[in-house]
């Protein structure tokens, strides 16, 4: 998954990669959500999509990546979303700041920061941001 990364960047992808699952079946559970039996197929889904969607994120060039690796992260959130959307949960009240951040995360399951994902997660971000701005700021 992480070959061709550095350093920096895999220990990023792996601690993401490997928050997601416990991340979601967590907040499922703090949503007072029932969890279907196809909520672990979507974890999985979603772990999947991760584990390739957040190298080639973080493999170019920091001027390259349009995006942020939580936003990947959110954006994973959407395979569970459908299942629960499927198993006839109703979406959740949620502020209308992030209602229109992030208009496809009906249960409220995108974390605001990835200190809401771990330990291992956050501090990988923290590193990860850190090299990204020290390179951005570097004069040419």
């Amino acid at each position: 998954m992480t070959s061709g990364l550095t350093p920096i960047a895999a220990e990023l992808a792996s601690a993401l990669v490997a928050a997601y699952a416990p991340y979601v079946r967590d907040r499922v559970a703090r949503l007072g959500l029932e969890a279907p039996p196809s909520l672990e197929d979507a974890i999985e889904e979603g772990s999947r999509w991760l584990e390739t969607a957040l190298p080639d994120l973080l493999g170019r060039p920091f001027v390259s990546q349009d995006r942020g690796p939580l936003e990947l992260f959110q954006e994973a959130l959407r395979f569970p979303t459908a299942v629960l959307e499927r198993a006839g949960h109703q979406p959740v009240p949620r502020d209308e700041l992030v209602a229109n951040a992030l208009p496809g995360d009906l249960f409220d399951l995108a974390p605001a920061s990835s200190n809401d994902l771990g330990e291992a997660a956050w501090k990988a971000h923290l590193v990860w941001g850190a090299s990204k701005a020290a390179a951005m700021t570097r004069p040419v």
